[in-house]
């Protein structure tokens, strides 16, 4: 089937082209690794206070210790993916807009890197100092599976770990397997059993954090004790905030400080976590003495599907209650907000209530929800919830939006992958037009960015492995662990 890009009363562009079209880059983690390394022993120790006993005492809470590797050369070419760059776009309806753009370097294959380079280092970090091997086990929905066995790969591109010290388990729903990019990791035989992509086909895509943590309880321990790998479950990293704190420092070196009227950050987001971890890094670049960080709001972008951010900023629950009432236009096959009762954080047209326009964003009640929560209650912003209706007539507007940023969107949107930016760009405009957005200027963060015709095709299916049960995993985990001669 072939989307169609619509127009109509709400899609008027109303860009103008900025005056001077600015543009910043650089390597926020070579830049800042020692404010990384401070970060994730801080959030390391913090964790493991709120968790007494841990992976002292019960394998199946192993985590490494909060120890990062010293930049050197080696590290630092390790790294290099992880750059970000600062775009002006052009103005919308007289608010300025910045990209702030996370996915753009070496070997990034369009998803945010940064986070699992951080995460790899980590464990690169605890082998060194142990000799003892780590297996990360890591549920995702498909962006982070990508990221993270890049980030393995590289390791042993660069020397900083053997095939047998450091390998991962990606574990993802049926859905969005198609977003887990092919590479050397699934071509290589020995590679690719030692680092599984293994496909999940429950019915609720989220399950594969279940399944991760149920079989962290019911077998760490003898993976631990029978082959002297430790197994990570990673889910919520620390790794993942410290590089999203980095998202203030870009901001401070590319655009200074925001406006008095107030800069928006705006993000697509499951848990909210990236615009959390800029509230934190925010209060890392204040000047001296400043007591309050910055003008700095916040503005949750969402999917039908999952709304739950957005209903729990607005009603302080999950209810889907929340949600305003709509008519079925049997004729246009479409759903339709009354006007008469129009709720501007909702969209105003949508073709299904409960559609997934971007499979990535599966999260269900997250527990962040009360922190992203009191960050926009308490510093300014809003949330929206926005519709494929509302993409696809805002498509022609947002490509054109992007390409003097060198993004190149497909001429057809049935040819997008990835639909996040896309969403923020949506979210954005349709929050100036309803007057839900009025302060002077807006950061998109984008996170990723790929067509189904960039050199990016996924892991073939007759390189992947399935489980449905623990039973299923282990059979995959024990597989990958063979080297070390363990028999199960």
């Amino acid at each position: 089937m072939t989307l169609t890009a619509h127009t109509g009363p709400d899609t008027d562009t109303g860009l103008a082209g900025p005056r001077q079209r600015t543009a910043s880059s650089g390597q926020p983690l070579t830049d800042h690794w020692d404010t990384v390394r401070t970060l994730v022993r801080a959030l390391h120790e913090r964790t493991a206070a709120a968790e007494p006993g841990g992976a002292a005492e019960d394998p199946a809470a192993f985590t490494p210790d909060g120890e990062l590797p010293a930049l050197d050369g080696q590290l630092r070419a390790y790294l290099a993916p992880a750059s970000a760059r600062v775009v002006r776009l052009p103005d919308y309806r007289g608010t300025r807009l910045h990209l702030l753009d996370l996915c753009r370097g070496p070997g990034a294959q369009a998803v945010q890197p940064g986070g699992a380079l951080v995460t790899v280092a980590r464990a690169v970090q605890h082998v060194r100092r142990t000799g003892q091997g780590v297996t990360l086990l890591a549920p995702s929905s498909g962006n982070r599976a990508t990221a993270l066995r890049a980030a393995v790969l590289r390791a042993q591109m660069c020397g900083l770990a053997g095939p047998d010290q450091v390998r991962v388990v990606s574990l993802v729903p049926a859905c969005s397997r198609h977003k887990v990019a092919d590479s050397a990791l699934a071509r290589h035989p020995q590679l690719r059993r030692r680092n599984p992509l293994v496909v999940y086909h429950g019915s609720e895509p989220g399950a594969v954090h279940e399944l991760a943590a149920a079989y962290c309880r019911e077998r760490a321990s003898a993976l631990r004790t029978g082959t002297g790998t430790a197994l990570w479950y990673v889910h919520d990293p620390v790794e993942q905030q410290a590089m999203d704190a980095l998202r203030a420092f870009v901001e401070r070196d590319a655009l200074g400080a925001a406006p008095a009227a107030g800069r928006v950050h705006a993000q697509a987001v499951a848990t909210g976590s990236g615009l959390l971890g800029h509230r934190l890094g925010s209060t890392l670049v204040q000047p001296d003495g400043a007591t309050e960080p910055s003008s700095s709001r916040y503005l949750l972008v969402q999917q039908l599907h999952t709304p739950e951010l957005v209903l729990h900023l607005l009603t302080g629950s999950f209810s889907r209650d929340g949600v305003p009432p709509y008519r079925y236009d049997r004729a246009r096959r479409l759903h339709q907000q009354p006007p008469e009762s129009r709720d501007p954080h909702f969209p105003r047209t949508a073709h299904s209530l409960e559609e997934i326009l971007e499979p990535t964003f599966f999260t269900r009640a997250p527990a962040t929800a009360p922190a992203t929560t009191a960050l926009v209650r308490t510093h300014g912003g809003d949330g929206i919830v926005v519709s494929r209706y509302e993409c696809l007539a805002r498509y022609p507007s947002v490509r054109a939006m992007l390409r003097p940023a060198g993004i190149e969107l497909p001429a057809d949107p049935a040819r997008l992958a990835e639909w996040s930016l896309v969403m923020t760009l949506t979210g954005v405009m349709n929050a100036v037009q309803r007057g839900l957005l009025t302060e002077p200027e807006v950061v998109v963060h984008g996170t990723g960015s790929y067509s189904a015709d960039d050199d990016r095709a996924p892991v073939p299916d007759e390189l992947v492995r399935y489980a449905d049960s623990v039973d299923e995993l282990h059979s995959v985990v024990t597989r990958a662990l063979h080297p070390y001669g363990w028999r199960p």
